[in-house]
């Protein structure tokens, strides 16, 4: 995988059809519920008046950021001389933009021209001050007029996302509304435009010919005279570019500071330069990552592209996802219909589902012809911190573990409604604080090593499953749910018993399949017996209860070990007693406190059996059905060695399998009231 060239390449062929700046529009981060329309305004510098004014909102749409020219905000500590902004940046219109951008156009040897002398005038006329360094530009607040609100005194505060108006903090968007008189709350507003008005005629900035001019040379798309002098006299003979391995003249490392932070591209650069080389004259950055002037605007170009079309969300962490061709280059509409499917996998929950939306697709039928990469990162906008990365992912993988776990939510008869990739991000436990997800990142392991066929510890895989359903109970025990909430815990209050089931199941289907894709360092379950020994070995030991025979018969098409299935049945023994509890009004299953989710080693499930024997002997619960499970927890116990083959984790799990099974089913023993209210529990069962 060579994601630079791979960006190259996009924005190569994308730059062939539009302006040189279309690599630096951005699109606003618009979040609209149904019923509500965004909006635009301009904010006019009344030259004619001396104020400044809110004016003439009008609706939204896609092809403004483009009109426009939206660049986002300058990142890290240039300037901040972009004029169009966000409604939630409009701090910077109010502060320093002006200033920072006079200063910048000097810097680029513009200073004499028409664009800088429109700003002086706006500080003649005392509607901005210009400063003498970065950041010292303000404006006068003072001369913000609003035909609806009178008396307006604003003035801003340290919190960034805050406008005092007559003593009250604002948000941008509730300081807009204010000034425009407008209450209602489905008008989201956008995007603000600059404009100045002189002589009864408008100037919108953004799109001044020197503006563009302007924006071109800061991101190295033109060059100034001085720029151009200057690398004539500094280049003395022509490097090869890392990315199209030509050798020319024009090829630097110093184009790679002007990438954005939090882009694909800073990616690159970052790890390039801590791996130069050192020569007694210092580090040679150049030698490592530089590339040519064309390069370096299909790189912007590129990245572009992936920011609007290829970013999508593995474990609810960003990342770019960048398929490729095995067999030759892919055109970026391809490369984004990809994209899109993938992305699909990771959130959806049923895999079936996910099949049938790909079944008719091109690129899927040809999957072998096709991989995939992943880079998992986070970014505050100033700078990008790595997370994992997957490479050259074949589309066959995903075809092949999207089949397999349809097929083993099939073999579990109807206990799991659907498994899909998206799925393991939801039974794993994920801790958050205030800076985020602290441990997604063995979510991220997890994929990593199924995607790459990379071996996975069985006892890994026990251990989280014990993990999932401690967290989980714990959480739902509380009045309020506070964290691991990827778990989907707030489907499941006071649903308890069914949060159980999905998770043991979930787990079930993973196991199966890590040792089915050869992925597993030791194995879950014995090998599967053909269907009708399965048939004939349950009805040569169990006699004609159906309920005890279907149990068996579930037990063994998964695979268990003789182990697995004597907790299994301790399981089912479990629940039997937590439905008698709870038909006393005892709802929180007390018994259920008995099971110690961070291991349980054989003394100790031992000492559990006889306390669940003593509570259905207390609940007149020792039945002819109860008895039976007794019988298959006694016979498969009983028949093991004397060392104890699983772990304190793996005893948790097969308990709780048991338990999981009888969720949902009902037992022959059922009395009535039983019956009704693990009816009413059914009929409240939360979707997956």
């Amino acid at each position: 995988m060579n994601l630079p060239q791979l960006t190259a390449y996009i924005g190569g062929k994308i730059r062939k059809n539009q302006h040189p700046l279309d690599s630096l529009i951005q699109l606003p981060k618009l979040k609209l519920k149904e019923g509500e329309q965004a909006y635009n305004l301009f904010m006019t510098f009344d030259l004619d008046k001396d104020e400044i004014l809110f004016e003439s909102p009008f609706p939204y749409n896609e092809g403004h950021p483009k009109q426009f020219y939206y660049f986002g905000n300058n990142s890290g500590s240039n300037f901040q001389s972009y004029l169009v902004r966000e409604v939630d940046s409009i701090r910077y219109l109010l502060s320093t933009v002006w200033s920072d951008l006079y200063l910048s156009l000097a810097q680029q040897q513009m200073g004499d021209r028409l664009l800088a002398k429109l700003i002086q005038e706006l500080q003649k006329h005392s509607l901005v001050h210009i400063g003498e360094v970065k950041g010292e530009g303000k404006v006068n607040l003072s001369r913000i007029h609003s035909s609806l609100a009178n008396d307006l005194n604003i003035a801003l505060t340290n919190d960034k996302k805050e406008i005092l108006v007559n003593g009250k903090k604002l948000t941008g968007e509730a300081f807009i509304r204010y000034l425009l008189g407008d209450d209602n709350r489905r008008h989201k507003y956008t995007l603000i435009i600059p404009k100045i008005r002189k002589d009864s005629e408008d100037i919108i900035l953004s799109q001044h010919p020197e503006f563009l001019e302007f924006v071109m040379r800061i991101n190295k798309i033109t060059a100034s005279q001085d720029e151009e002098e200057k690398k004539t006299k500094i280049i003395s003979k022509a490097r090869v570019c890392y990315i199209c391995h030509s050798e020319k003249k024009d090829v630097s490392i110093e184009s790679s500071t002007k990438f954005r932070p939090s882009g694909i591209n800073k990616f690159f650069t970052t790890t390039t330069i801590n791996s130069a080389r050192y020569y007694d004259q210092g580090i040679n950055y150049d030698d490592t990552y530089s590339f040519c002037s064309e390069c370096y605007q299909d790189l912007l170009a590129g990245e572009s592209f992936i920011e609007q079309r290829m970013i999508g969300r593995i474990a609810r962490e960003r990342t770019f996802m960048m398929p490729e061709g095995l067999m030759g280059p892919l055109n970026y509409e391809q490369i984004a219909e990809i994209k899109e499917k993938v992305d699909f996998a990771f959130q959806s929950s049923d895999a079936e589902a996910w099949l049938r939306s790909v079944e008719a697709e091109a690129a899927w039928m040809g999957q072998d012809h096709y991989v995939i990469n992943f880079v998992v990162y986070r970014t505050d906008g100033k700078s990008v911190t790595l997370l994992d990365s997957f490479e050259d992912v074949p589309l066959s993988r995903f075809m092949l573990l999207q089949q397999l776990f349809a097929k083993l939510v099939h073999n579990l008869d109807s206990h799991l409604k659907g498994f899909s990739l998206g799925s393991i991000y939801r039974i794993i436990p994920v801790r958050e604080t205030d800076k985020g997800q602290v441990d997604v990142g063995r979510v991220l392991s997890m994929y990593k090593a199924i995607l790459s066929g990379h071996l996975i510890e069985r006892e890994t895989i026990y251990s989280y499953a014990a993990e999932a359903l401690d967290k989980g109970m714990r959480q739902l025990s509380k009045k309020n749910i506070d964290n691991y909430k990827n778990l989907n815990l707030y489907s499941y209050i006071k649903k308890e018993d069914f949060y159980i089931k999905r998770i043991v199941m979930s787990f079930l289907v993973l196991m199966q399949a890590l040792q089915e894709l050869g992925i597993i360092n030791k194995s879950f379950f014995k090998r599967f017996i053909r269907e009708e020994d399965r048939m004939a070995e349950a009805g040569n030991n169990l006699g004609t209860m159906d309920s005890i025979e279907k149990m068996e018969n579930f037990i063994e098409k998964q695979g268990f070990s003789n182990e697995a299935k004597a907790l299994f049945f301790l399981g089912t023994l479990l629940n039997r007693v937590a439905v008698a509890q709870y038909q006393k009004e005892h709802k929180t299953k007390p018994i259920l406190k008995k099971i110690q989710f961070q291991g349980m080693n054989i003394q100790e499930v031992l000492r559990l059996y006889h306390e669940i024997v003593e509570k259905l002997r207390q609940y007149n619960k020792v039945t002819l059905f109860s008895e039976h499970l007794m019988n298959r927890f006694h016979y498969y116990f009983g028949s093991i060695p004397q060392k104890w083959m699983l772990s304190d984790h793996a005893n948790i799990f097969y308990i709780m399998a048991g338990y999981a099974y009888m969720v949902g089913n009902r037992a022959p023993d059922l009395s009535k009231e039983e019956l009704e209210l693990l009816e009413e529990q059914e009929f409240e069962q939360p979707g997956e």
